[in-house]
């Protein structure tokens, strides 16, 4: 008898298999397509003797969130592919880099709501207001506790 040796068998990571797919990079790259503002004018009176309108915008902003559902999947999972596939992390930058240039300049023009583009550039794009305050000369702690027991007895 001759020994055979045995080809170690590749293991299993565990888990469903994948649904990733070159297929599902196309229809990721369609879903950012897709996310085009839709402008319209909305009856805003509509009286006897004058009728006025607003403009408006339809926001089609892209999202993870709106990539997930297109793709019936979870954010989880956009972000697991996106750790295995270079060219999928690559297509959900392109929707945080289209989601942020469109925030800012609609969101300067007016045409998004200033306050919403500002809370969602500041929650995912860690944009924030800043003021810087310059202060020149020193300030021990025993002055201030000083200064504020002063205050104090002079409340008395």
């Amino acid at each position: 008898m001759g020994d055979k040796k045995d080809k170690p068998k590749k293991k299993n990571k565990g888990g469903r298999p994948t649904k990733y797919s070159k297929a599902i990079l196309t229809k990721s790259k369609k879903y950012i397509k897709s996310c085009v503002d839709k402008e319209y004018d909305w009856t805003k009176t509509d009286g006897e003797s004058s009728t006025s309108f607003e403009h408006r915008v339809k926001v089609k902003l892209p999202t993870i969130e709106g990539l997930a559902i297109y793709l019936d999947v979870s954010r989880k999972t956009l972000y697991n592919w996106a750790k295995e596939n270079k060219e999928f992390l690559y297509t959900l930058g392109i929707i945080e880099r289209k989601q942020k240039e469109r925030l800012i300049s609609a969101g300067l023009s007016g045409d998004y709501n200033p306050t919403i583009a500002k809370l969602i550039l500041s929650t995912n794009h860690g944009m924030s207001e800043k003021s810087e305050i310059e202060h020149s000369g020193s300030v021990s702690l025993g002055d201030l506790f000083d200064k504020a027991n002063e205050k104090k007895d002079d409340n008395k």
